[in-house]
């Protein structure tokens, strides 16, 4: 069974497409994919031995080890991308993604990203809008009472200013209880930095600016 982050990823995952599920684990999800017939074909890479092992005895418990594709990758440096249509990024910190996506050793133009940000998703929302990139949809997800954002994004070419309420809650739909959740924890995260800053002596600007931003945003829902 899936874990609630997964499944949305799952969801995002285009209908025949071939994936690449990056920093796999136990390869849950590209199993899943192949075996309810949303993937044709996947590759399921990570980083360590370890866990690449336990991915492999998975796809074979499943017997789809002629299915999927196991390989040994730092990030997307040996994963031949030409046959890829949707790249899965989950569980890993904003920035660490921002990495891997900036180190892709093939062009990202025509892929579907899939990405799941546990921390620091304000610095890959801006990563993404600053290098030809675009949200198309953005969940948000509760798993044990914690909240997650989940995205979709593709490359277009087109460079945007992101608003600054936009980086903190991306392309959510704030009619969404659990979005609305999610964005009420942002502002109260940058609420506590602006006033402790402002505390020491050494207010921070910035967060004030983008509190101030997403507080407005949120109003308009509210």
């Amino acid at each position: 069974m899936l874990s609630a982050r997964l499944q949305v990823c799952a969801a995002y995952v285009t209908q025949g497409g071939h994936i690449c599920d990056v920093g796999t684990d136990h390869a849950q999800l590209p199993v899943y994919l192949v075996e309810q017939g949303i993937a044709a074909a996947a590759i399921a890479s990570d980083i360590g031995e370890g866990p690449l092992q336990a991915a492999e005895r998975t796809i074979a418990q499943h017997g789809l080890t002629g299915r999927i594709r196991t390989i040994l990758s730092d990030g997307l440096l040996q994963i031949p991308g030409d046959d890829v249509t949707d790249i899965v990024i989950a569980g890993m910190g904003g920035e660490t993604m921002v990495h891997i996506l900036e180190s892709a050793p093939f062009p990202l133009d025509g892929k579907r990203l899939i990405l799941q940000p546990m921390t620091k998703a304000e610095i890959l929302r801006q990563w993404l809008y600053s290098h030809g990139f675009v949200i198309r949809e953005e969940r948000c997800v509760r798993e044990e009472q914690r909240l997650y954002s989940v995205m979709r994004a593709e490359y277009t070419g087109a460079c945007y200013k992101i608003a600054l309420w936009a980086l903190r809650i991306g392309a959510m739909d704030l009619t969404d209880p659990d979005c609305m959740a999610y964005a009420e924890h942002q502002l109260a995260q940058l609420t506590r930095r602006s006033e402790a800053m402002r505390r020491a002596g050494t207010p921070d600007d910035a967060a004030e600016e983008m509190a101030a931003a997403l507080r407005e945003r949120l109003e308009e829902f509210r």
